[in-house]
């Protein structure tokens, strides 16, 4: 499973009582409703599924490492992986700081 690099910082280094949107992409032999009831078990709402077999939920920081556990999913990323940087960097997502 990838785990981005925001998201491993989240889980390694949680900030009590805040919370992260992240968008979990599905592996290919996953059934969507039950990785959803088991995502929702771990302690993170479903907000909508996206395309792509992308469920996208809301977790508190403390939640994100049992969320990550949770088995038939393939990738796992902030929801600002799907933002545009209006300074430029489209498509770079979350893995880019404007500030260096």
């Amino acid at each position: 499973m990838y785990v981005s690099p925001a998201v491993r910082t989240i889980r390694d280094d949680p900030v009590e009582g805040e919370s992260v949107t992240l968008l979990l992409e599905l592996d290919g032999d996953a059934a969507v409703d039950d990785v959803a009831a088991a995502v929702e078990a771990a302690g993170a709402t479903v907000k909508e599924e996206l395309q792509f077999r992308t469920l996208k939920t809301t977790v508190a920081h403390e939640r994100v490492g049992a969320v990550c556990e949770v088995d038939g999913i393939d990738h796992v990323e902030t929801g600002n992986a799907l933002g545009i940087d209006p300074d430029g960097a489209e498509g770079a997502g979350e893995d880019v700081r404007p500030d260096g």
